[in-house]
């Protein structure tokens, strides 16, 4: 029975939809994609209610009853900055704190993004011949370039090369991939 009465309340928590505000104008989308249609525009600090997340979007109930979806990145809780870290909000947040462990809250901030090289990557990285080969066949030539630049009304700039930086010699035995230059 307490079992029963527990999952009724998981089940009401989870119903209820989180408030939300954008943080900048952002398009409610018709599905959780760039190219679909465009249902209403929201300026920023709009209020929304996340209904459900998929990915990197959320489906949101608009002030004006529209159902939707944005970009999960457009949005931040409804009650950031008032001094309670966001941790636990609504019912859901309410009920986590009342059945948790007595350990605090995890506020971590999830990102999402694209991970960065850092140098003992690249102090690590193979040659790959077959890949370089795979790379030089989606090289357009000069030729298509320039008919590319023309076509596109775009004209040519200078840039000036930067200045040499003390490179570490390649260790014994390293080379240079065909159709490379080391310098």
């Amino acid at each position: 029975m307490r079992g029963y009465a527990l999952a009724l309340i998981f089940a009401a928590c989870a119903a209820q939809a989180e408030p939300a505000l954008t943080n900048r104008a952002t398009d409610v989308l018709a599905q959780p994609q760039s190219d679909a249609g465009k249902l209403a525009s929201l300026a920023e600090n709009d209020k929304v209610e996340v209904l459900r997340r998929s990915g990197a979007w959320s489906q949101v109930k608009t002030g004006a009853g529209q159902a939707g979806w944005v970009r999960m990145m457009h949005l931040k809780p409804a009650s950031a900055g008032s001094g309670s870290g966001g941790a636990a909000q609504g019912p859901a947040g309410a009920l986590a704190n009342l059945l948790g462990s007595g350990r605090s809250a995890n506020n971590a901030t999830v990102t999402t993004g694209v991970r960065g090289l850092q140098e003992e990557d690249l102090q690590k990285a193979q040659a790959n011949p077959d890949e370089f080969r795979k790379m030089q066949k989606y090289m357009a030539s000069r030729d298509a370039g320039q008919a590319f630049a023309r076509q596109n009304k775009l004209g040519a700039a200078q840039v000036d090369y930067l200045q040499d930086l003390e490179r570490p010699a390649p260790a014994s035995g390293d080379s240079v991939m065909p159709g490379m230059t080391g310098g």
